[in-house]
């Protein structure tokens, strides 16, 4: 549920309707339903006089407003580096990829091995270094001679491993270990 979606929920637990919150408020109607239908942002004045009226935690509205914000803004990412691989023929394998079937896994992946520094840059806006770092390590580090220059730039470049070519075989040989 996005914030207009639940201011709106408030109003009508109380049996009003927005002009009735509107006026309680001393905001304008229309300054309200451009909050509640998401045509511009709730203003931080405007959140605390609502969660105020509603007896709401301070900075709930806010908060839960960047929360949707920083949503929109990592899948609008997403959606970038995806349409980015599908235009260099990353998926070549597959009958046909649209941007929303590509798990997180194959679109981390495929951007290490397809793109360039900026675009592996937005990878770690989206996803924690943690988990990139899991999955070059699941997908990647472990395919040998094939990946093995890529994978020692990725290792000193992005994850600040000191001495990356023994770090890079010692991963490759521990996937051998523990599938032999």
């Amino acid at each position: 549920m996005k914030v207009g979606q639940y201011i709106k929920t408030l109003i009508k637990s109380r049996g009003m309707r927005a002009s009735d919150l509107a006026r309680a408020i001393g905001v304008s109607r229309q300054q309200l339903s451009y909050a509640i239908t998401g045509a511009r942002e709730l203003s931080l004045p405007l959140a605390l006089e609502i969660e105020s009226y509603f007896n709401l935690p301070e900075g709930k509205l806010v908060k839960w407003q960047a929360e949707d914000n920083v949503k929109k803004y990592k899948a609008a990412l997403k959606l970038a580096l995806a349409k980015k691989l599908i235009g260099h023929n990353a998926f070549w394998s597959y009958s046909s990829v649209k941007p929303e079937d590509i798990s997180d896994e194959d679109l981390i992946e495929k951007t290490f091995i397809h793109l360039d520094m900026p675009e592996i840059a937005m990878l770690f806006e989206v996803y924690s270094r943690q988990y990139l770092k899991k999955v070059w390590k699941e997908r990647l580090a472990i395919q040998g001679d094939y990946l093995y220059d890529l994978n020692v730039m990725i290792a000193l470049y992005y994850f600040d491993i000191k001495n990356p070519e023994r770090y890079v075989k010692y991963i490759e040989n521990e996937h051998f270990r523990k599938y032999a």
